[in-house]
């Protein structure tokens, strides 16, 4: 042997490399398909859920490397060492636990972080849900005529900082019936979140029930992953677009309202009213999404909104 009379866990560390990388990710491979996944980790505020399907997909290739590191490491002793082969079986043997514990610590590979930075933006909606419930049909709406005061409608009003004056106003002069007040909130004036003309054409193209106001937009899972999957409030910027959509029905109506200024939402729902951020995934089970209902690709969504951690 040269210099070297005994085997100690001290030896076969200085043998090591300083870091391995286990499991090359190669730039085709992403979590597109696994929206599902994606969004339990957003109910979860973790990423456990991913780092589940990751082991799921890469376990056996990390074995292997690890094994094949083992390998070498035994070779080393035996053919660079002058170890005896039984003596060296016979240590890696008693010591199998330490040695694979200190080579997982040297691992370099991020095998999630890779793969999330090779994954496309992914359309988003940012609903409003409301003590009233939701918004139907322009049919159903007007057949009483439109309400301010204690309905979804009202609280739709408030949220795009439109004047109810105006509103009330814009809705006669194209022959719809209004009922119960519409104050006057000059305040808003000038600082609406989108048009008059482009509220309107919303309402009267809405042709399904159980409606909700609907931003949309696209977010990074790269900065989904930086947050660890929790955060407060999305700024959606200007130029993107709201309008009226149900998940549940499958239907809405032109999505057009675009966004004169960005727009910061807080996601907190309390009592059943505010705000609520969802993927908008087409091959969702349990609700409709608004690409696979319209048909449109994902630059229908507009731009990527920020995030804002917790």
């Amino acid at each position: 042997m040269k210099g070297q009379e005994k085997l100690t866990m001290d030896f076969v560390k200085s043998l090591m490399e300083p870091s391995y990388t286990w499991v090359w990710v190669d730039y085709r491979d992403n979590l597109d398909n696994c929206r599902d996944t994606i969004q339990k980790c957003l109910e979860e505020r973790n990423c456990e859920r991913l780092l589940e399907k990751v082991d799921e997909w890469y376990s056996d290739a990390e074995w292997e490397a690890v094994r094949d590191i083992v390998a070498k490491l035994k070779d080393e002793c035996i053919s660079s060492h002058d170890f005896g082969k039984e003596a060296v079986e016979q240590f890696f043997g008693e010591y199998e636990y330490e040695i694979r514990e200190e080579i997982y610590s040297r691992n370099s590979s991020d095998i999630l972080k890779e793969l999330v930075k090779n994954t496309d933006d992914i359309p988003v909606r940012v609903e409003m849900l409301s003590d009233y419930d939701c918004i139907n049909s322009n049919w159903l709406e007007s057949q009483d005529g439109y309400r301010y005061e204690e309905s979804y409608f009202g609280d739709m009003v408030d949220a795009l900082n439109l004047n109810p004056a105006r509103v009330k106003k814009t809705l006669k002069e194209k022959g719809y019936k209004t009922c119960g007040r519409f104050p006057d909130k000059k305040h808003r004036d000038g600082k609406e979140q989108v048009s008059y003309g482009q509220f309107y054409q919303e309402l009267i193209n809405s042709c399904c029930g159980a409606n909700l106001l609907t931003y949309i937009g696209k977010v990074s899972l790269e900065e989904l992953y930086d947050t660890g999957f929790s955060f407060k409030e999305v700024i959606i910027p200007k130029g993107n677009c709201c309008g009226l959509f149900s998940s549940m029905y499958g239907g809405g109506s032109l999505l057009e309202m675009e966004l004169r200024e960005d727009i910061r939402l807080r996601l907190e729902v309390k009592d059943y009213h505010g705000f609520r951020f969802r993927l908008d995934n087409e091959r969702s089970t349990y609700e409709c999404s608004i690409k696979r209902v319209y048909g449109v690709c994902d630059s229908f969504f507009g731009e990527k909104i920020s995030l804002v951690a917790s």
